[in-house]
């Protein structure tokens, strides 16, 4: 199978919306929430295609507060397509790009009962650091930040530090979309 994984552009925001709403698993939102991100955060949003179709999608945003952390803010993968380490080569992709802009660190939050986000994150080498976020509970085995964005909404906290590439991108610098 040839899957090549690229930056997505802000004109395959309906495209974008049916794929997410057609995954199972990631939460979908009205159209317009797809083409504001992908207009205004589309150089962190990064497709898989496969076989003319989307076939995986990993999109997130840098933080105001620390400009070298991007957040991720999904991952998913079109069920007809999971197994085949989709988004083992999307979080690569992106994890070789992300310090081209700047980026330092990823963070994302995983419910805990979503087990094959957590051993994704965990074989990719991101570190839960639910207990430096305040307090914890235990959930289906895992540390987990306690009512992290609800009551009784228990996420747990991941992160990963970026290798250092040939970057001219520094802390702050403009960012530059991605080849």
């Amino acid at each position: 199978m040839n899957v090549t994984i690229r930056q997505a552009g802000e004109e395959e925001f309906l495209e974008i919306h049916r794929f997410i709403s057609g995954c199972g698993v990631l939460e979908s939102y009205a159209e317009h929430f797809f083409k504001i991100i992908l207009r205004y955060f589309g150089n962190t949003s990064f497709l898989a295609e496969a076989d003319g179709k989307i076939a995986g999608l990993m999109w997130g945003f840098g933080s105001q507060k620390d400009p070298e952390t991007f957040f991720l803010w999904q991952i998913g993968v079109d069920p007809a397509f999971r197994g085949e380490g989709i988004a083992h080569r999307i979080m690569e992709h992106a994890e070789e790009h992300l310090p081209r802009l700047g980026f330092r660190r990823i963070e994302v939050t995983v419910a805990p009962e979503n087990v094959p986000s957590r051993r994704l994150f965990e074989r990719r080498g991101y570190e839960n650091i639910s207990a430096r976020e305040g307090k914890t509970i235990e959930v289906d085995g895992a540390l987990a930040v306690e009512d992290y964005y609800r009551p009784d909404g228990h996420f747990m906290l991941f992160e990963k530090p970026l290798r250092k590439n040939n970057s001219t991108s520094r802390p702050g610098a403009e960012r530059r979309d991605i080849d």
